[in-house]
């Protein structure tokens, strides 16, 4: 099951990790790496459009929080367009235990999204350390290490108030 998952996450990769957070013609600036998360803005011909947090580490690639300017945040995971396959994402924190099962959305051919993620999921994501990720229409599992979501927390607050 790892190796469908890293080969999702290739062909993301190969696709461009950015285009699908934003409008084709956005920009992105990397803000840098704060808990174990790459921040960036990103902007549509100087309007703020987000502040995205994109997991780092080897093997931990491929998890997207996105924050917009109204007030909307996101998770994004990579995956190609499947004919007619249902996707839904079935979430366990830890080390609470909590789970969260979210449809997806296939908003661009190689991004999945989240539904808006309400305050009860993202008040106990920034409590956790690790969060898996299970795709039964795929029969994809994949388990992210969350760093330090406090300080990116901490740090996507002030990029969305300051637009920075």
């Amino acid at each position: 099951m790892v190796g469908r998952w890293r080969g999702l996450l290739v062909l993301g990769s190969m696709v461009g990790a950015f285009a699908a957070a934003a409008p084709g013609t956005a920009q992105t600036k990397k803000i840098g790496t704060f808990g174990g998360w790459a921040i960036s803005l990103l902007d549509d011909k100087g309007r703020f459009v987000s502040c995205v947090a994109d997991t780092t580490g080897t093997d931990n690639e491929g998890l997207r929080l996105s924050f917009g300017e109204d007030g909307r945040r996101h998770f994004i995971l990579p995956g190609p367009a499947t004919s007619g396959a249902r996707d839904e994402a079935i979430v366990v924190l830890q080390p609470s235990g909590k789970r969260f099962t979210f449809p997806l959305a296939q908003r661009s051919t190689d991004r999945l999204w989240s539904p808006v993620l309400e305050n009860d999921f993202t008040d106990v994501f920034f409590a956790s350390k690790r969060m898996e990720v299970r795709l039964p229409a795929r029969n994809v599992t994949r388990s992210f290490d969350l760093g330090d979501p406090d300080t990116m927390s901490a740090r996507i607050d002030g990029c969305v108030a300051s637009r920075q």
